[in-house]
């Protein structure tokens, strides 16, 4: 940041010949109007004043011009404070930006960004929620992992060459990989008891 001792003290020294140009005034204002008092009255050294007031008005100006002065420097430092605070400001957002960019996104951020991207066709939705005897599979919008793996029902089916291998299983299509994890986790159907039969 600009010093401006220089400025400082130019104005200190200017403020200090300001207040001594009032005071030689006042002086000049009280002797004079003694001196003419004595030898032509009251009148006459009211009028003998005239000079001495008016040395002490112009020390006035210049110690409000001195001030102005100091204004002018102390808003020329704060300006220089407030600048730096913003490009300290801009340099740490920008640091902040760069780290949000760098830091590794999750799988599920990921997921969502190519969902948003990459919208699914209405037939391929269609397709994936219906079977082929036409019955709807519920629950039928998988995960697609970096390996082509796919989530469902938080379990895993692997595509490798093709098929679609579960617990070992080979599916020929996702769709009946699908079904089969649907029948695990169905509850197993329960026997009714049968009635005897009346003789």
């Amino acid at each position: 940041m600009r010093s401006y001792e220089a400025a400082r003290s130019l104005f200190s020294f200017l403020a200090f010949i300001a207040w001594s140009v009032v005071v030689v005034g006042v002086l000049v204002a009280l002797v004079s109007a003694v001196g003419a008092s004595k030898y032509g009255g009251g009148g006459a050294g009211l009028l003998a004043m005239v000079p001495g007031i008016g040395i002490g008005i112009t020390g006035f100006i210049l110690i409000a011009f001195v001030q102005m002065g100091r204004a002018t420097v102390d808003t020329a430092e704060y300006t220089q404070q407030m600048l730096k605070t913003a490009r300290d400001q801009l340099e740490v957002s920008k640091q902040g930006l760069k780290l949000q960019n760098a830091a590794p996104q999750t799988f599920a951020a990921v997921v969502q960004k190519e969902s948003a991207q990459e919208p699914k066709s209405s037939f391929a939705n269609q397709a994936d929620k219906t079977s082929p005897q036409g019955r709807m599979v519920g629950n039928l919008e998988p995960e697609q992992l970096a390996d082509q793996s796919t989530i469902y029902k938080g379990k895993t089916i692997r595509n490798e060459k093709g098929k679609f291998l579960y617990k070992g299983i080979q599916f020929d299509t996702l769709l009946s990989a699908k079904e089969h994890v649907d029948s695990l986790a169905a509850p197993p159907a329960r026997k009714l008891p049968v009635a005897p039969k009346e003789t």
